[in-house]
């Protein structure tokens, strides 16, 4: 089998949600209330491993799933505020922006999340703006899909904001009925949101504690959008050859000219929507981490990009077509260039490799160097707790502690090991065993395996 993103081993984030979602489901409720994130994914990803499995092609099956569901409700954002044309040019910018393309294929949240969240929008702008009457199924589908966005990730709540933003605006100078029916429906999908008010409070003071996430700077903030934008995935070995310039600078170029060559004019009311929408969480998060804990994240924002896409696919003009279709092109490229060179550490072979080394009685263990391989050698089949010398502190939460069990940590290696396994990705040199000598040594890409003996 040829490898690619959509079958290549799982890296660590993953293998923790995979580990959590092999769990019964009240475990999973409580496990990831002490974690930072809500628990839909993993309830979905359970029941995909209660039906089909727990290989990797269902897990990144799942998440291309809900990818294709974003997609799809935005072209019928494009659809229904401009034209099926529109519609169709934002589902292609869409599925093809490199930076969303990347996480089609992850077996996390952002996925499921960037659905809920372009579904949510799609239902709200329905209420407001469909000339017909409010239909009851645009306020389920808005109550359904703002609540799948909330259970996601707490960061949809800022598209909330910007919905919010929206429909005062409305009840000031606008479609005050339509305002007054959005406003119970905000009330009713708050209600719905309640379970998980206390679980988000403790998380909340969990992350107070300090974060690995430093604090943005502006440009921070200019490369966030424009890797959203064109530059989501940076391959210098990809260029023009005349212009010796990567495909994704001549992609960002080529935005700028849509952009420029747009007829603003037209529809104004409705671009600003998506303006705000694309915008709005990003500035948000940015100056929220300029003054108190720093949020600003770019996979957890990644559900604007829909928004973006929408605005390149709109008022387009005759002339604006060429730079956008020549995007579209240098989207497929760089994208199909990802998928056929999958980049994460091969754990899958490395595993096969660890198994066929081990003898009765050899011990294994992970070293904790710049990141642990817990949950990935959990998945894979060889477990091996996490070695921390007496003296080596406490892990920080954000490593996945929530789901750590007792014996996944140990302080001394048992004294009766004879053979003893390391695992890890960073540095042999600061592997220190006093009482042990290497005998081995097997690299994959990063991956290290290195068999020691006990010293004589």
């Amino acid at each position: 089998m040829v490898e690619n993103v959509f079958n290549q081993s799982i890296w660590g984030d993953e293998g923790f949600s995979a580990i959590l979602s092999m769990k019964p489901l009240p475990e999973i409720i409580k496990i990831i209330s002490k974690d930072t994130s809500p628990p839909l994914w993993n309830l979905t990803e359970w029941l995909v491993f209660k039906t089909l499995g727990t290989d990797e092609i269902y897990i990144r099956g799942l998440s291309l799933f809900f990818f294709f569901g974003a997609a799809i409700f935005t072209y019928k954002i494009g659809s229904f505020c401009w034209s099926r044309k529109t519609g169709f040019w934002a589902l292609i910018l869409t599925i093809l922006n490199p930076f969303f393309f990347i996480y089609a294929f992850e077996g996390r949240m952002y996925s499921i999340m960037a659905l809920g969240v372009t579904a949510s929008n799609y239902f709200f702008l329905r209420i407001f703006y469909n000339e017909e009457k409010v239909r009851q199924r645009d306020k389920i589908g808005y109550f359904f899909f703002t609540l799948w966005a909330l259970y996601s990730h707490h960061f949809a709540i800022f598209n909330i904001f910007i919905q919010i933003l929206w429909w005062f605006y409305e009840l000031i100078f606008g479609k005050r009925n339509r305002a007054k029916k959005m406003f119970k429906l905000f009330l009713i999908t708050g209600l719905g949101y309640t379970p998980w008010l206390i679980p988000l409070y403790n998380q909340t003071k969990m992350v107070s504690g300090g974060f690995w996430l430093g604090k943005p700077n502006s440009n921070d903030l200019i490369n966030l959008i424009f890797d959203y934008l064109a530059c989501g995935i940076k391959n210098t070995n990809l260029k023009i050859p005349i212009l010796n310039k990567p495909l994704y600078e001549i992609g960002l170029y080529l935005v700028f000219a849509t952009l420029i060559l747009r007829k603003w004019w037209k529809n104004f009311k409705k671009t600003l929507f998506q303006i705000l929408c694309f915008l709005g969480p990003i500035i948000l998060t940015w100056l929220i981490s300029q003054n108190f804990q720093s949020i600003f994240f770019n996979r957890y924002l990644l559900y604007t990009i829909p928004s973006a896409m929408i605005i390149l696919a709109s008022s387009r003009s005759k002339i604006s077509i060429v730079p956008l279709s020549t995007l579209v092109i240098l989207f497929g490229i760089i994208d199909y260039n990802y998928f056929t060179h999958p980049q994460k550490l091969p754990f899958r072979q490395y595993s096969e490799y660890v198994k066929s080394q081990l003898k009765e009685g050899d011990f294994l263990i992970n070293w904790n160097s710049s990141s642990h391989h817990l949950w990935e050698t959990k998945y894979y089949g060889i477990p091996a707790p996490i070695y921390i010398p007496p003296h080596g502190g406490e892990l920080p939460f954000f490593v996945g502690t929530a789901l750590m069990e007792k014996e996944d940590i140990i302080r001394e290696i048992p004294k009766d090991i004879k053979r003893l396994g390391v695992i890890t990705s960073g540095p042999i040199e600061e592997i220190v065993l006093t009482d042990y000598t290497q005998i081995s040594l097997k690299e994959f890409k990063n991956l290290k395996f290195i068999l020691y003996e006990k010293s004589k």
